[in-house]
This record gives C-alpha cells, sequence and structure tokens, in this order.
C-alpha cells in the first residue's frame, strides 16, 4: 500500500514540484519561523529544507505529514496550486 501512495506522491509532486516548494516557503513565512528551525524540529539538514523550499528535492510523505503537523495545516495546503 506504501509504495502505492508513495508512486502516487512523487507522481503528483513531479506535476506540480514548484507549487510545492513556494506553499512550503509561504507557510514558513507565515509562521516567522527559519529553516534552520523547522529543519531541526523535524530533524534534517538545513540544505534538505533549502532543497525542498526551491524544488530541488521533493519530501516523502512521511516528511510531508511531519511538515504539514508542524504548520497546522494539511498536506493538501502544501501540494495544492492554489495556495
Amino acid at each position: 500500500m506504501r509504495e502505492v501512495v508513495d508512486k502516487n506522491l512523487n507522481q503528483l509532486m513531479h506535476e506540480s514540484g514548484f507549487n510545492i516548494a513556494k506553499n512550503l516557503k509561504l507557510l514558513r513565512r507565515e509562521k516567522d519561523v527559519t529553516q534552520k528551525e523547522v529543519a531541526q524540529h523535524l530533524n534534517i539538514d538545513v540544505t534538505t529544507l533549502s532543497h525542498y523550499e526551491t524544488g530541488i528535492r521533493m519530501p516523502d510523505i512521511d516528511t510531508l505529514i511531519a511538515l504539514a503537523k508542524y504548520y497546522d495545516t494539511d498536506i493538501n495546503r502544501i501540494i495544492s496550486s492554489k495556495f
């Protein structure tokens, strides 16, 4: 089941990658926190978070869930093209 979810999520993220990057940056700015603060909370490297926010890398489903919880939102807001 997880493989199916990851495959579908990867396809969706590939199609809307820029939106995810843009939305993650907007959510962080709305919360008025630094990349370092978010990265520390999620226990990831700040460079990884930076890559998510610039679209160089895409977060996996577990990281998307953690980001949604951190920003007190749902995954749809992160991946949506209509922020």
